[in-house]
């Protein structure tokens, strides 16, 4: 008989089961995007594609390395985030954790499906000649699931930089979403009771300004109640209707005096997280889910 394909999940289940409707953590309430119909999904069959990640070509030997070492990634993040970002009024993080944290944030976008479609479907013939030049036969899957197998060996933005065999392109996405055109900061905000944030299968969702269409924060929700916002510096500078959050919801985090920093999470109004959910709403292509109670 043969072997069920792999389901790799480019939305990491640990983030996922915090969504969980029931006490075992193992479904979701789940909003188709198209029909709008509204059923209880199993997390192992969400957020997923088949094979997405193995890899014949660069791995031919072990064809899962590339899925075995997001998990390993993972897993180290998913300490940071339980510890510190799902826990207490304060997070307090070390300066590694910080670079660690925004490498693996912006190898999401990378990672995902909608990544790889756009590299292997969607490109235009001038970026085709582009990146021809580093992928001279054209198969810009391996292309992406090469870079890729770099990237998730690194834990900083300076090692990519540093890594010999990242492609020039793929060092610059992962500097423009590490760093932004000057520096990017954490964010931690809260739901009011009662309001919850939803997840969509576009993780993270980008809120760019008016002015050249630039980055202003994009969005990570970790759980129904605590999202992570990675913020541009000076974002507080862009009027409020661009950005819809008040201006004091993006203080920057300050530094204690062993250099750790300390970020004060921020409740947000009702009014802050539907616009949120809308956003996210917006931005998911097949649907997303959203928290409810577990039943009794």
């Amino acid at each position: 008989m043969p072997k069920e394909p792999i389901r790799h999940h480019y939305i990491p289940q640990f983030i996922l089961r915090n969504f969980a409707c029931d006490y075992d953590n193992k479904l979701v309430y789940y909003c188709d995007k198209e029909n709008r119909f509204i059923s209880e999904r199993a997390i192992r069959e969400i957020f997923m594609e088949h094979n997405l990640y193995r890899d014949e070509i660069n791995h031919s030997d072990k064809p899962v390395k590339i899925e075995n070492d997001l998990a390993k990634y993972e897993s180290e993040v998913a300490l940071i985030i339980r510890g510190k970002f799902l826990d207490g009024r304060k997070i307090e993080i070390t300066s590694s954790e910080d670079k660690m944290l925004k490498l693996f944030f912006a190898i999401m976008s990378f990672r995902s499906a909608n990544a790889k479609e756009q590299l292997t479907r969607s490109l235009s013939q001038e970026s085709r000649e582009y990146y021809k030049y580093f992928q001279p036969n054209e198969d810009f899957e391996d292309f992406w699931k090469r870079n890729l197998g770099c990237l998730v060996q690194c834990r900083s933005i300076g090692e990519v930089v540093n890594h010999p065999d990242i492609d020039p392109p793929i060092k610059s996405f992962m500097q423009r979403d590490t760093n932004g055109s000057s520096d990017k900061y954490f964010v931690v905000v809260e739901a009011k009771d009662g309001d919850v944030f939803i997840l969509g299968d576009c993780y993270p969702v980008v809120i760019s300004g008016d002015y050249m269409n630039l980055p202003m924060y994009d969005i990570f929700p970790i759980s129904p109640n605590r999202a992570i916002l990675l913020a541009s510096v000076g974002v507080n500078a862009t009027p409020r209707d661009v950005f819809a959050l008040r201006p004091g919801v993006f203080d920057i985090p300050q530094k204690n005096d062993i250099g750790n920093t300390v970020i004060t999470r921020k409740r947000l109004l009702s009014e802050e997280v539907h616009y949120i959910n809308r956003e996210i709403e917006k931005n998911s292509r097949r649907g997303f889910i959203f928290f409810r109670s577990p039943k009794n």
